[in-house]
């Protein structure tokens, strides 16, 4: 895995603990599963195949997370792209299905933390911020269902 130019600036590029360099693949390679690209999805998928017994080989054309993954804020937020459509379309039957998997990126992410002694600077929480009056009904509903779940608030 190597590249012709550097990280692109980031935070995550600023913090990371390690600046770790491969050499280019070259020759014939034998793996059960071959992952592209060395995102979260990527990383994430080999580590759960590699976790399982599979012997799993990840190729990166540049470097560990220099996409759009080296390039985010990292925060842990709870929520589902398009969930009230879904939550709308299906009602009840995806209700709770829905409430757990907003959290257990969260589990993942905490277990692999401790399991693997990574040394970062996990914190929970985050803050949405009403820029217009009509938020307030939606921050409402969501205060309602997390009181609904018996989700933490303090």
């Amino acid at each position: 895995m190597t590249s012709s130019q550097p990280h692109t600036d980031s935070y995550y590029a600023a913090t990371a603990n390690d600046n770790t360099e491969y050499p280019p693949l070259v020759g014939e390679q034998h793996a059960d599963v071959c992952v592209v690209g060395a995102g979260f999805t990527g990383i994430s998928t080999a580590l759960h195949l590699a976790e399982r017994g599979y012997n799993v080989h990840v190729v990166e054309a540049s470097k560990v997370g220099w996409g759009a993954s080296g390039r985010n804020g990292g925060q842990m937020i709870g929520g589902i792209s398009g969930e009230e459509r879904i939550a709308a379309a299906h009602r009840a039957d995806v209700e709770d299905m829905l409430w757990e998997m907003r959290w257990a990126g969260h589990e993942i992410i905490r277990e692999r933390v401790a399991r693997y002694g990574i040394s970062c600077d996990l914190k929970a929480g985050y803050l949405d911020v009403a820029i217009k009056k009509r938020h307030l009904a939606a921050f409402r509903a969501e205060f309602d269902r997390l009181q609904r779940h018996d989700f933490p608030l303090s």
